[in-house]
């Protein structure tokens, strides 16, 4: 019922040969299921018998689906993204799509697996770090409870046994976990990851009317302004996400990477008057 009511509401019509397809049903059983949605909800479909489908009638409401432009998007971006084989989701016809991809190291599903396990069973784990001021892997004695994303990597939450605080830990950069005993450290003894803060954000001043109108539909401000919900923890990820982070930022490499090949995309920057420096 769900397929048929999401197939509905985004392709604007369902037949009998797509639930065949999609649940390797016999033709009559589709029929039957065609025939217990209508009459669940005879005011949303309506037979065409040229194109031999049921089209989605102007009064149609969901019945199963909710109607979220974020849920067809995050499929969308799911299956572009490689996360979604196509056919795992209700999706038929699917508009051109392309998404710019973040760079970022794929995670070990070893040590995922590893990671989850520990969280699960209360358990400490050393696992080989990559950190930004080693040269070399090191081996940290780790208690996670948590993952968390920054918008473009995974982090594990854990209390570090080294410097005895609790500490972010990128998924990516572990290469080795190995289980140790079970841990009486406890995430909620966590103030950083349990502390909730809001990030108030509002147009810049200095632009127009206009761009700050532009502004505040892009980000589904009302009355200018937008409350943004964080943990304590990840607000330093979300503030250089909207690129709203000090200059002065001290003791923190917030430019990790350099443009290499900028004189190469001078054209682009001229084309659309950026400065690339």
């Amino acid at each position: 019922m769900e397929f048929i009511d999401f197939r509905l509401l985004w392709d604007g019509r369902v037949g009998r040969p797509d639930l065949v397809s999609f649940f390797s049903i016999s033709v009559p059983q589709a029929s039957l299921d065609l025939a217990k949605y209508r009459e669940l909800a005879p005011q949303n479909t309506v037979y065409d018998g040229t194109q031999r489908t049921y089209l989605a009638t102007e009064s149609f409401v969901p019945l199963f689906t909710r109607f979220s432009a974020e849920g067809y998007l995050g499929r969308l971006l799911a299956i572009e993204a490689g996360m979604l084989e196509p056919n795992s989701t209700f999706l038929g016809w699917r508009p051109p799509v392309s998404v710019v991809r973040d760079p970022s190291r794929e995670v070990d599903p070893t040590v995922l697996r590893s990671i989850l396990v520990a969280i699960r069973e209360h358990r400490t784990v050393l696992a080989n770090y990559q950190s930004m001021t080693s040269p070399d892997l090191k081996s940290r004695k780790i208690t996670p409870h948590a993952i968390a994303f920054d918008g473009s990597r995974w982090h594990v939450r854990s209390y570090c046994h080294t410097h005895n605080d609790f500490r972010d830990f990128v998924l990516a950069r572990i290469s080795q976990v190995s289980m140790d005993e079970r841990s009486q450290v406890d995430g909620s003894e966590d103030s950083e990851w349990n502390r909730e803060i809001e990030v108030v954000i509002a147009p810049h001043p200095e632009l127009s009317a206009t761009q700050k109108r532009a502004i505040e539909f892009d980000f589904g401000m009302e009355e200018g302004r937008l409350v943004l919900r964080t943990r304590e923890a990840l607000l330093f990820y979300l503030l250089r996400h909207l690129g709203l982070l000090p200059k002065s930022t001290q003791g923190v490499l917030t430019d990790q990477v350099v443009l290499e090949n900028k004189k190469d995309l001078e054209s682009f920057f001229t084309k659309h008057q950026i400065t690339s420096g």
